[in-house]
C-alpha cells in the first residue's frame, strides 16, 4: 500500500449535474453562466440513437445553438481535432458542449482549447503545456467509461507515429459536467462492456498508483463499490436500468479517481497497441487488466484485497484478484472482441518500447515495468494458451 501523500492537489470539474432527464436541463446552464452561443460536438453514432437531437433540440428553441459538429471519429486524429478547433473559432461560439462517449468528450476539450487560445493541437500535446483555459466547455457523456468529463486528460491519435497521445492540463476540465444515464441505456452490449471495463481499471488504477492522494483513493473504492456488482448485471440485461444509474456515478467517480492520481501501466500497454491497430480502447484495458495486476501483486496484495472487498469479490488472494479480472473481461465478452485481429509478433519490440517510454503512465505503476516486462506481459496476454499467434481465440468467451 503506498504512503499517504501529505502535500497534494485535487482538480475537479466545477460542477456537476447528475440524475435520468438532467441532460434537458443544457439549456438553462448556458443561460445561468451568460453563454449564449453553443457549439454542440457529437458523432454519427450519438445523432443515429437520437440523442443528439434530444439536447440539440432545447439549445435550439433557446436561440443558444450555433453550430452543431456531429463527424467526430472513434480515437481522434490530431488532424480531425485541429479541423473542428477551426470550425469553432470560425463560428463565434462561447461555449462547447461535448456529447458522446471519450473520443467525442477529448475532441471536444482539445478544440475548445486550441479555438480558445489559438494554436494547433500539438502545441498542447504533452502535461502542463495549456498555460491557461480555452473556451468554456459542458461534457455529457452517453457511455459509462471514460470517465472523461471528470478529467483532464485528452487521448489522441498521432496518425504520423501510429501512436495515442495525450494533452493533460487542469486548464482542459469541465466547466460543468453533465451525468444522464437514460443517455446510455440504448448502448450496444459491446460498447456497455468495453466501457464498463475501462471504468473498472480506472477505479483500480487510480487507487494503486504511486501518486494517488487520499481523495483519489476514497473515490475508486467508491467506484469500485458501484462498478462491482453493476457491471455484469448491466452486461447481462441492458434494460436494468438500475445497474445502468450505477455504471453512471461509478464511471464518473473512477474518472474523477484517475484525474487526481494516475491510470498506471495497464493504459500504457494500452496505447501503443490501440494506435496501431486501431481496437478498442476499453476492450484492451479489460483484457490487459489481469496480467499487469498479476505484475504487480508482491507490492500491491493490501490494496488488491481493499479492491476485492469493495468489488464485492471477497477475501481472495492477489493472484486471485488477477485471475477474477481475467474472468470478468471473459464473461463479459470482451476477449471475444478481439477475435480475428492480427497482432504480429514481430510488432511486440516496438510496442514495448514505445509503452515503457510513456512515463506519465509507467512511473505511478506500483512496481516497475521494464522493455522485457512489457514484451512478456504482451506476449501473456495475445498469445496465451488457447490463442493462434496475434488473435484472440477463446473457446466459450462469446459476447
Amino acid at each position: 500500500m503506498p504512503e499517504i501523500r501529505r502535500e497534494f492537489e485535487n482538480h475537479l470539474p466545477r460542477r456537476v449535474v447528475t440524475g435520468r432527464g438532467s441532460s434537458s436541463h443544457v439549456a438553462a446552464i448556458c443561460r445561468a453562466n451568460g453563454w449564449r452561443r453553443v457549439v454542440l460536438v457529437s458523432d454519427a453514432g450519438v445523432a443515429a440513437a437520437g440523442l443528439l437531437a434530444r439536447v440539440a433540440g432545447p439549445l435550439q428553441e433557446a436561440g443558444l445553438l450555433g453550430e452543431t459538429c456531429a463527424e467526430v471519429p472513434a480515437e481522434p486524429p490530431i488532424v480531425d481535432v485541429d479541423r473542428l478547433a477551426q470550425r469553432i473559432r470560425a463560428s463565434g461560439a462561447d461555449v462547447v458542449i461535448g456529447l458522446g462517449g471519450g473520443s467525442v468528450m477529448d475532441a471536444a476539450k482539445v478544440a475548445g482549447l486550441c479555438a480558445g487560445r489559438g494554436g494547433q493541437v500539438a502545441d498542447y500535446v504533452g502535461v502542463g503545456r495549456a498555460g491557461g483555459r480555452g473556451l468554456p466547455s459542458i461534457l455529457i457523456p452517453t457511455t459509462a467509461g471514460t470517465g472523461s468529463e471528470a478529467t483532464f486528460v485528452a487521448i489522441l491519435t498521432d496518425t504520423l507515429s501510429g501512436t495515442k497521445v495525450g494533452v493533460v492540463d487542469p486548464a482542459i476540465l469541465a466547466d460543468v459536467a453533465v451525468v444522464d444515464a437514460a443517455l446510455s441505456d440504448g448502448l450496444p452490449p459491446a460498447v456497455t462492456a468495453a466501457a464498463g471495463m475501462d471504468a473498472l481499471v480506472h477505479a483500480i488504477e487510480a487507487f494503486i498508483a504511486r501518486v494517488a492522494t487520499p481523495l483519489a483513493r476514497g473515490l475508486a473504492l467508491e467506484a469500485a463499490r458501484l462498478i462491482g456488482p453493476a457491471l455484469p448485471r448491466v452486461c447481462r440485461d441492458p434494460a436494468d436500468t438500475a445497474a445502468r444509474d450505477k455504471m453512471a456515478i461509478g464511471s464518473h467517480l473512477a474518472g474523477m479517481a484517475f484525474a487526481n492520481s494516475s491510470c498506471c501501466a495497464v493504459h500504457a500497454l494500452a496505447l501503443p497497441l490501440g494506435g496501431r491497430f486501431h481496437l478498442p480502447h476499453g476492450v484492451i484495458t479489460g483484457c490487459f487488466a489481469g496480467e499487469v495486476m498479476r505484475h504487480n501483486a508482491g507490492i500491491s496484495a493490501a490494496d488488491f484485497a481493499a479492491l476485492a472487498a469493495a468489488l464485492g469479490w471477497g477475501d481472495i488472494s492477489a493472484a486471485g484478484f488477477a485471475d477474477r479480472l481475467d474472468a470478468t473481461a471473459a464473461d463479459i465478452g470482451l476477449v471475444a472482441l478481439l477475435e480475428g485481429v492480427p497482432v504480429p509478433a514481430d510488432a511486440i519490440p516496438s510496442m514495448a518500447r514505445d509503452a515503457v517510454q510513456i512515463r506519465r503512465l509507467m512511473d505511478p505503476n506500483p512496481r516497475p515495468v521494464s522493455e522485457a516486462d512489457a514484451e512478456r506481459i504482451y506476449r501473456s496476454v495475445l498469445y496465451r494458451q488457447g490463442r493462434t499467434e496475434g488473435r484472440f481465440v477463446v473457446a466459450g468467451s462469446g459476447g
